[in-house]
Order: C-alpha cells, then structure tokens, then sequence
C-alpha cells in the first residue's frame, strides 16, 4: 500500500532513528579516564550490559515508580565502573557528568538517512513522532542533534508510565497527534520486533524494522525489514513500501 492512507509515522530512537558514536560502555571508559580508570574495556563491556540488565529487572522504567531516573543510571554507573576506578575516586561525580554528556552530540548521532526520510514525511502532511523506551533526556537529545523541530511529539516510556511493546504507548501517540488518526493510518518504524513491530502490529498499527542484523526469514516479513534508513528512504521515495 505504499504511503497512501498513513497519517501518522512514528520512530524509536535507539538504533534507529539515533545511533551512539561509539558504544555506550566504551564512552563509560572515555570518561572514567578522567578519573583514574584501570581495567580493559571488554570487562567495562560485560559489566555495563549485566548492570543494565539488572537494573532493568528490579526498577523498571528506570525507577520511574521507585528510584527514578538519575539514581536508575547512577547505579548503573557504579556497578560498571567501581572496581576500576581508585579508592578516593567519587563515582556519583562521574555519573553525573556521564548523565550530562549523554544529552549531547559527544555520544548521539542521527543515523544515515535520517534527515532525509523525516523532511520526507513532513512534505507529505504526515505527523512525525517518536515513541522510545526512554528517560526523560530524551528531548534534550533530539534538540542537540537538531532533529526536534522534524517532531509533533515525543512519548518516552517514564513521561507515559509505560512501555513499549505496551499497546498503550501507541495509543498515546495517536492522541497527541491532535488530529484523527485511526490505528490503521499509523506506521511505526523501529529495530526491536517485539518492542517495535509485533507491539504496534498488536495495537493495529503499521510495522517496519531498520536492523541489519535480523534472520528476514522468520517473522517479519522480509518486505518489512531494512538494512537502514537509508535503505528505507530509497523504498518510500520509490514508492516501493509495502505494509
């Protein structure tokens, strides 16, 4: 069906519509320098993904209902890098000014075809918005890297109580649209397909996936799954999207 009938497109962020410059654990490393680090990276890199995880499984929604989000990523911090980081070293210091740098153009980048799918959409009509399993910096971020003004809105999963592949997170897109939309007018494009594709398709919504990574003989579709944005771009530009 190409394009026509599609009101509303929507993006994730993490692997999708932004990309990390480098790692996210290996910036952990840049920083921690600063402040006496010792240790390889690979260890930083097992550490920062079981920390997450962990953190993750007893607050989710980084501590929306508990510790909320700066303590959420201190913690995360601390339980990465304490054991590399000399006895006097302050580690709420240095997640501190990790929090701060991870708002800005030091560790985000929009990926490649970005720019170009979202002027897309918007010579189209088509309202643009982002739905993200994400922290409250996330405004902050699509600013310092001069996507915000392509945005209707922005729902991360803390301002809404929710989180992808919750059908209630889609809903809540629809209602800020401030526009009638019907679910079946709505495309989401993320990397996750439980998070992403099979949580929009289970609100009624349109999916694709943009992860180069994925086995395009299972579900979904392989013409539902993109190498890139800009891969995605081309398809929407041709008219050749098939939903």
């Amino acid at each position: 069906m190409s394009l026509r009938g599609i009101k509303l497109v929507t993006f994730d962020v993490t692997n999708t519509l932004l990309q990390f410059k480098v790692p996210a654990w290996q910036y952990y490393t840049i920083v921690a320098q600063e402040y006496g680090f010792k240790g390889s990276q690979e260890e930083v890199k097992n550490k920062f993904k079981k920390s997450f995880n962990i953190m993750r499984e007893k607050h989710p929604n980084f501590g929306r209902t508990s510790i909320e989000w700066e303590e959420w990523w201190t913690q995360v911090v601390s339980m990465t890098l304490k054991d590399h980081l000399p006895n006097d070293a302050n580690v709420g210091v240095v997640a501190k000014k990790l929090i701060e740098e991870f708002k800005t153009q030091k560790c985000w980048q929009c990926a490649h075809g970005g720019v170009k799918l979202l002027d897309h959409f918007k010579n189209l009509g088509i309202r643009v918005g982002v739905i993200s399993n994400f922290d409250p910096r996330l405004n902050d971020i699509l600013s310092n890297v001069s996507l915000k003004q392509y945005l209707d809105f922005i729902i991360t999963s803390y301002e809404i109580g929710y989180s992808k592949p919750d059908e209630r997170i889609f809903k809540s897109a629809i209602e800020k649209c401030n526009v009638p939309v019907k679910p079946s007018e709505a495309l989401h494009i993320g990397d996750d397909i439980v998070k992403d594709y099979q949580g929009a398709r289970a609100a009624g919504w349109h999916a694709v996936l943009v992860n180069p990574n994925l086995d395009t003989a299972t579900e979904p579709l392989q013409e539902h799954v993109f190498q890139s944005l800009e891969e995605l771009s081309t398809a929407v530009g041709e008219s050749n999207l098939k939903l």
